[in-house]
């Protein structure tokens, strides 16, 4: 970033800490004013949640160019996503236009408010040439690298025992979570390879006991020497990436780090051109991000950036993002890495006025935080400004997890009828998978609901069949998909037959021991975890033999020849495999008939949303990604939930910044929230990062004696650190709330040996609670006897189920007659009375139809979601869109139409290596038409290109309007401006519009990571042989949706 010249003086308007307030209209508290007119130097607020952080740091750029200490463009403002960059950007934009402190001039330089990752790219992109590394590189986001991490792992050119030992879709998370470690705290593979290996001497030389080691000693040798192996595969990893020309924002990072480092210049440079630096979110920073940081704007002496004005903002009780490398210590140690001039630690403010909740919900709160008070550093108490109301705070205990969400469903309908709209209530969870258990008993009540996010929509019921049927391609040892799928609404193969299965497994793998029984044959082949020594389900489902029943060996038997037939294709690219496994389902046609198919949508989208770098997308990869997801939902730019007025379903992880009216908290019941998982341990898992090389270890727990007993305190130690973990975690979600809160638990769920009641979460609510209620626990688990006395499997929705067998019927009878009145009769919807009675409604609706359409003003309730093609027509002629989607007549296909899909489908298949037996049974005949396009095509630049996605599907939230469609084409940019280059193609002789290109462009952007501005389009007319390079801006899509709000 070169050094500008200041040649403005800057302005002086601001002389008191009221002038702020005048110029904003904000009448701050003392507090808030203490922090915004505070001195430029060095400084850490503690920001308690709903305190109003954004607005005060807002304000602080105001009065700092209101008092002329800094002008506008002189300020750096740094966040994590960029929404929030742009939230914030426009509020210090605004706060300064309305302090009459930018209307006299046009500045040629704003205040500059970028994300953490674009912050280093920028510092890459204009000095990574110092370090002799390459420029316009492509960004690996989201599923691309699990899809690479699959590759390496596939092509890896020596055995590994962790690639056999390994299930398939494991892998590659574990993979990319060490090689993200090791970028997040700046530890190269040969620095961990060096630890691990010294480790290793230090637990082999452990006490032992009688001579023999300590299983968990056992168990730290074989995490080690998978670490040693994993190495080499992160090693592969990385060398990938940089043959193949990617880049990960881990990888910009850490070479932002080194020119950091390494040539004072360019600090000097930074510190010139800046004169004041915010930084949002501080506890949620890596070490790396901090280094970076640290280095650019302090330093050993004032000359060298010491005392240089940073200001971090941010609260270590709602820092929730450990497990994706933030380091919570960072704002912790702020006062000390970034001192003030003289050396003396940086000061640090609070903000405590919680402008957001009722007292008695800051009540709850601040109990749920106060554990994390008594740790060192600990963040601030909430108190409420005067005259704020108190809240309500509603807690139940149930004694199944059924009766809690039926309840839930229930109360959510009670206070929408009390005027509380749909948007302004949220339910959160603590896991993913209790989504889509939500969102069935929403949905069941016809509440519009929407969940945030991809992690929960893996749960919905049309969903889920989707990715275990994934699974089962990608594993054949995934066998508690098997027998999820066969048990499940669609097959019904029962607990008798099943068992039976699992028998017939276990003998194709020469299995000797003799099991008691059904439970105890389908605990080992299901629960075990060894790919090494579980039996495969899908392989007696192949091969089932004669042990089972007629109707369950018929019915695994069709099971086994789908999953066959979709073995065939599983090569395919994975959005074609997802479609093909969707319509091998069914579900479409399902969910159609449900009259929504948008989670359908947003699924396949999500599994296309990340470009297929070098064409070898692969099916293992994208289930590490889906898993990961569902796990954490870590996408670099959180899903935000859409403005339309449904109940928002999200984890608490997402619900982060944002706020309702109601929350819901459910499933507050011990060993769900808090979680019990405690896979954060070195010792045993390979895949984390050693505690004692992360770049915040004096933070965390340290294993001090390599032996059992020292272990031991290790896992405590660890054990109270995840505890004080999940207490942040219900402190934010606490703190969403705005006017009422409803917390719940359950004592008993499916599997439970025992009633677990409510957690301290619970208790803690409950305490403070308006209304109480308890259910009665029962003695024993009701569940499992409800189970038992039921027909097992369950048979899914009645209502759902009758839908479908009395579309099977008619569909049957229509085989057996002729004419379609003779099968409306026969079908007994309408006898031939009736019919002749509708031929004369029909008569009548033409007539009424056509008096309809005279009507100058209509209202049709639009969709949710719009193809990119329905968007032009909107956008071309409303009041002809209106009136197709009102009649929602079938139109029937244009010959050019037709023509162009099957254009579409050869430029698809030319791009392969090679057609498959099925295609070339089924080519038709050559079609002059065709072969012309062909034959132009073959004569353009783009015949000689490799793209980087063809046919690639995309789902676009633009304001709570969702777009969908394909592109036609991606390929590498052709000129340096740009990165890649969007292609439509254009075989007639119709207009173009712009407007295509335009959601094309913005859809990559968003789904690539890669800036809108870097995604050059074009439209190519295939006869003509002539590119259409179009600028396609984004206003494009705001004026055409701002006819939906007309």
């Amino acid at each position: 970033m070169p050094c500008r010249s200041t040649r403005r003086s800057a302005v002086t308007a601001f002389t008191q800490p009221e002038d702020v307030c005048r110029a904003t209209g904000i009448p701050f508290s003392q507090e808030q004013l203490e922090v915004i007119c505070s001195p430029l130097e060095p400084q850490v607020i503690v920001a308690g949640a709903g305190t109003g952080k954004t607005t005060v740091m807002a304000a602080r750029v105001v009065w700092l160019v209101g008092s002329g200490q800094v002008r506008p463009e002189q300020v750096l403002g740094l966040t994590f996503t960029r929404k929030a960059a742009a939230e914030l950007g426009a509020r210090v934009a605004q706060a300064l236009t309305r302090g009459g402190l930018a209307q006299a001039e046009v500045r040629e330089e704003q205040e500059l408010v970028l994300t953490y990752d674009a912050f280093a790219g920028r510092i890459v992109q204009e000095h990574g040439i110092r370090l002799g590394r390459e420029q316009g590189h492509r960004m690996l986001t989201g599923a691309s690298r699990f899809r690479l991490a699959q590759r390496v792992i596939e092509e890896f050119d020596r055995p590994l025992p962790i690639i056999e030992r390994r299930h398939a879709t494991v892998l590659p998370e574990r993979l990319l979570d060490l090689d993200a470690a090791m970028g997040a705290h700046l530890v190269s593979p040969e620095r961990v390879r060096e630890f691990t290996r010294q480790s290793m001497v230090q637990f082999e030389a452990a006490p032992t006991h009688r001579g023999n080691r300590y299983k968990v000693i056992e168990e730290c040798l074989a995490a080690a020497e998978e670490r040693l192996q994993l190495l080499e595969l992160v090693e592969a990893y990385r060398g990938l990436k940089a043959s193949i020309g990617v880049v990960e924002f881990a990888d910009q990072l850490a070479s932002a780090v080194e020119v950091a480092r390494y040539f004072a210049p360019v600090r000097a440079a930074l510190r010139e051109r800046f004169k004041v630096v915010l930084l949002d979110e501080y506890q949620d920073t890596s070490s790396a991000q901090a280094e970076l940081l640290r280095t650019l704007f302090s330093g050993p002496d004032p000359e060298r950036g010491r005392g240089f004005p940073v200001t971090a903002v941010g609260d270590p009780n709602q820092a929730i993002y450990g497990w994706r490398g933030a380091a919570a210590s960072n704002i912790l140690d702020f006062p000390l890495a970034f001192p003030r001039s003289d050396g003396t630690p940086a000061t640090r403010w609070s903000l405590t006025i919680n402008r957001r909740s009722g007292t008695n919900i800051l009540a709850v709160g601040n109990a749920l935080a106060e554990p994390l008070r008594q740790t060192v550093g600990g963040g601030v108490s909430l108190v409420a400004p005067d005259g704020v109301g108190p809240g309500t705070i509603v807690a139940h205990g149930f004694d199944t997890e059924d009766e809690e969400l039926d309840h839930l469903a229930q109360d959510v309908l009670g206070r929408h009828a009390t005027g509380v709209a749909w948007r302004d209530m949220a339910v959160l969870t603590r896991r993913n998978e209790l989504l889509g258990r939500v969102w069935q008993r929403l949905r069941d009540r016809d509440i519009p609901v929407e969940i945030v996010g991809l992690g929960g929509l893996l749960h919905l019921p049309e969903i889920a069949p989707v990715v275990a049927t994934l699974k089962i391609l990608a594993d054949p040892l995934a066998n508690a998909e098997v027998a999820g799928l066969l048990t499940g609404e669609r097959w019904q193969v029962g607990l008798d037959d099943l068992g039976r299965l699992a028998e017939r497994a276990r003998e194709l793998v020469g299995a000797k021991e003799e099991l008691l029984g059904t439970m105890d044959v389908l605990e080992e082949v299901v629960v075990r975890s060894d790919p090494v020594l579980t039996p495969s389900l899908l392989d007696a489902a192949l091969d089932p033999g004669e042990r089972l029943s007629p109707e369950g060996t018929a019915r695994v038997r069709q099971f086994a020849a789908e999953i066959s037939r979709l073995l065939a294709h599983r090569l395919d690219p994975v959005p074609e495999l997802v479609t093909r496994v969707i319509a091998m389902l069914g579900l479409e046609t399902e969910m159609l008939i449900e009259g929504d198919t948008s989670q359908l949508a947003r699924f396949v989208a999500a599994c296309a949303s990340s470009p297929d770098l070098d064409q070898t997308g692969n099916l293992a990869g994208l289930l590490a990604w889906l898993d990961a997801e569902d796990l954490h939902g870590d996408g670099l730019e959180r899903a935000l939930p859409s403005e339309a007025d449904s109940v928002k379903l999200l984890s608490v992880h997402r619900a982060k910044g944002l706020e309702w009216e109601t929350v819901y908290l459910p499933a507050l019941s011990q060993g769900v929230f808090p979680s019990q998982d405690r896979s954060g341990n070195w010792t045993t898992n390979a895949a984390m990062l050693p505690s004692p090389l992360r770049g915040d270890a004096l933070g965390i727990p340290q294993l001090l004696e390599y032996s059992k007993q020292g272990i031991d305190t290790y896992k405590d130690e660890l054990k109270q650190e995840s505890l004080l973990a999940e207490d942040r975690l219900a402190y934010v979600a606490a703190t969403r709330a705005r006017s009422h809160l409803q917390v719940s638990c359950h004592h008993w769920a499916p599997g439970r040996r025992k009633a677990s009641g409510g957690s301290r979460y619970h208790a803690v609510a409950e305490a403070l609670a308006d209304t109480v209620t308890r259910s009665e626990v029962s003695d024993t688990n009701p569940v499992p006897v409800a189970l038992r006395q039921a027909a097992w499997p369950g048979r899914g929705d009645p209502v759902r189920r009758e839908a479908r067998q009395r579309a099977a019927r008619l569909v049957e009878e229509a085989r057996h007659v002729e004419g379609d009145e003779e099968w409306v009769w026969r079908s007994g919807i309408a006898s031939r009375t009736e019919l002749e009675r509708i031929a004369t409604w029909d008569a009548e609706a033409a007539f009424l139809a056509e008096q309809a359409a005279r009507r100058e003003i209509r209202e049709v309730l639009l969709p949710d979601g719009l193809s990119a093609s329905a968007m032009m027509e909107l956008a071309a002629d409303p009041e002809a869109f209106a009136e197709r989607l009102a009649r929602r007549m079938p139109r029937e296909p244009r010959a050019e139409a037709l023509l162009g899909q099957r254009f579409h489908d050869w430029v698809v298949s030319r791009y392969r290596e090679s057609p498959g037996f099925d295609e070339l049974v089924a080519s038709p005949a050559p079609d002059p038409a065709l072969l012309r396009l062909q034959e132009a095509f073959e004569r353009s630049r783009f015949a000689h290109l490799q793209p980087l996605g063809v046919e690639v599907p995309f789902l676009l939230d633009h304001d709570g309007l969702i777009l969908r469609g394909r592109i036609d084409a991606v390929f590498p940019a052709v000129d340096d401006s740009h990165d890649v280059l969007i292609v439509d193609w254009k075989i007639g002789n119709a207009d173009a519009d712009p407007l295509q290109l335009a959601i094309y462009r913005q859809a990559w952007a968003e789904a690539s990571g890669v800036p809108s501005a870097r995604v050059a389009t074009a439209f190519h007319h295939v006869m003509g042989n002539r590119t259409e390079f179009v600028a396609a801006p984004p206003s494009l899509i705001a004026a055409a949706a701002d006819v939906l709000r007309t």
